[in-house]
């Protein structure tokens, strides 16, 4: 069988401007079509600062062997605030084997993140955020503490440091006399300070949910006080991360136990009783390692009132994240049909699907794109009655908003309202070799971004390009856009775009052809030698 190539997306863009005005630089590769599933991951800084520079990207969990960069290699890295991940094609996931994996974030300037990933069967294109703190400029609802203890005043009295004491949620840690430090391996560290990092994150705001461990409420890694692993969505009512160092050598444990008394949500409804939390409610505390991305049971704890603040109060024996609050039982996956008989077929429909819980928080997000009615998604780890809200990424148009009664093992149907639409607007890109009369049948097949000319905002998904062409009801004829498209490492931006109803193009040498105008003679090579590798 003759094998099929893809021209890179950075032909495709040239469309958009072909029938008026084609000024646009063409750069033509041509690559084996490799990927059947690809997840592309927006990191931003949850401040919407700009992101530090210098940060490290891991791919890890049971299936981290089967994930690749676009361009089929293990070096991750964020390039335009994305990281671009593909499952290997031998790995493709099947109906009851998704594939998993995590995606590690870390820096010196950052709060580490660990990000789990699923990809399911007939889910061929995701994308999910990852929000990183940026521990030198901290948003509303991050409190962010870096107190030092001299070693040598704790030898001989207790100490006591705490989080940001401006914020209206404090966490405080008692440290006992004579406590000593220990790294990983159980040694002793030495030295005549004690540095600390201490993040308290206000579950009541936007930027404390976006910044929860794991980056979602839903988790299928958790372990019970049983020792089982089970899934579920927490309620947080306190999140608090707690990183030591003695001479930049992390610590991880400690000779005597820490007394931590962390400051509660006030408004927090105590789920078992569906009122006020108040003294003597008893709270959940969870542990979260950023290495490894588990989430553990390690106590009740008692709700007292602390220094004029309902907190809880317990002590522990490691460094790490600590979360109160409760922990609601979820099925493994949530089975949910699209449906959408309104849908024209082939159509690419971008959607934000968000999971809400009853206190209004943000259990799940992710932007999807669908192109048929009756598709289905799967979701991990959602409690049924969980409000669920699907919406336009772009203009906020909404589709569906209510609770979901999930049931283990069947799925449940959603169905989308009709919103209006814009009217579809189709792009399709030709490609004929020089001293050709027919078009090649090698066509670009890429994922392609959008967002409003001059808004300096983030891209959004428009959908997939297969095979040269896309069709969507996501643009609107009157404005102008721009575009990004995304193949293998391959990264093409182009501004300011108008479009028309259908826009088409051909990629050639000679009359009404598209060669570019920058650099058309190493464009004319290029599209040789591409054409030459497919005998054309």
């Amino acid at each position: 069988m003759k094998k099929i190539f893809y021209l890179s997306l950075i032909t495709f863009i040239s469309v958009f401007a072909a029938c008026k005005n084609p000024t646009d630089d063409i750069t033509i590769r041509i690559e084996p079509n490799v990927f059947n599933y690809s997840t592309a991951i927006k990191v931003d800084d949850v401040a919407g600062n700009a992101l530090p520079t210098g940060l490290k990207v891991e791919v890890s969990g049971p299936d981290a062997d089967a994930i690749y960069t676009m361009s089929g290699t293990k070096d991750f890295e964020i390039k335009d605030g994305y990281i671009y991940t593909a499952v290997d094609p031998h790995r493709d996931p099947t109906a009851n084997n998704p594939i998993e994996f995590n995606v590690r974030v870390s820096g010196d300037a950052i709060l580490d993140v660990n990000i789990p990933f699923e990809v399911n069967a007939g889910q061929g294109y995701q994308m999910k955020p990852i929000k990183v703190l940026n521990l030198n400029n901290p948003p509303v609802g991050a409190a962010v503490a870096k107190p030092t203890v001299s070693l040598a005043a704790l030898a001989t009295q207790d100490q006591i440091i705490s989080t940001n004491t401006s914020a209206s949620l404090i966490t405080r840690l008692e440290l006992e006399t004579g406590t000593q430090f220990l790294n990983a391996a159980g040694q002793v560290l030495t030295g005549d300070n004690l540095s600390t990092v201490l993040v308290n994150l206000d579950p009541r705001t936007a930027a404390g949910i976006a910044l929860f461990p794991g980056g979602s409420l839903s988790s299928n890694s958790i372990i019970n006080a049983a020792g089982e692993t089970i899934e579920g969505a927490f309620n947080p009512a306190a999140v608090t991360s707690i990183e030591f160092f003695i001479n930049d050598q992390a610590v991880k444990s400690f000779s005597k136990p820490v007394t931590v008394y962390q400051n509660i949500n006030p408004s927090y409804i105590n789920p078992n009783t569906n009122t006020l939390i108040k003294t003597g409610d008893f709270l959940e505390i969870y542990s979260y390692e950023v290495e490894t991305g588990i989430f553990k049971y390690e106590r009740q704890a008692a709700v007292i009132n602390h220094l004029g603040k309902l907190s809880v109060a317990y002590p522990i024996d490691h460094l790490t994240t600590y979360i109160a609050g409760y922990l609601e039982g979820a099925c493994p996956q949530a089975n949910i049909n699209l449906v959408a008989d309104w849908m024209t077929e082939g159509v690419s429909y971008p959607l934000n699907v968000k999971f809400v819980n009853a206190a209004q928080q943000t259990i799940l997000e992710q932007v999807i794109t669908v192109s048929t009615n009756n598709t289905p998604l799967a979701v991990p780890a959602i409690p049924s009655g969980s409000r669920l809200i699907i919406t336009h990424p772009a203009t906020g148009q909404v589709y569906f908003d209510g609770a979901v009664n999930i049931t283990c093992g069947s799925s449940v149907n959603v169905t989308l309202i009709n919103v209006p639409q814009q009217p579809v607007v189709t792009m399709q890109l030709f490609v004929r070799c020089p001293g050709k009369t027919v078009n090649v049948e090698a066509l670009p097949t890429f994922q392609l971004y959008y967002r409003l000319a001059g808004s300096n905002s983030s891209f959004l998904p428009l959908g997939e390009v297969v095979n040269g062409f896309i069709s969507t009801t996501s643009l609107d004829v009157t404005k102008r856009y721009d575009f990004r498209g995304v193949w293998n490492d391959k990264i093409k931006t182009v501004g300011n775009k108008a479009i028309e109803a259908n826009n088409t193009g051909t990629v050639g040498q000679g009359p009404g052809l598209i060669i570019g105008e920058v650099a058309p003679a190493n464009n004319l090579q290029m599209l040789n030698e591409a054409c030459a590798e497919i005998g054309q």
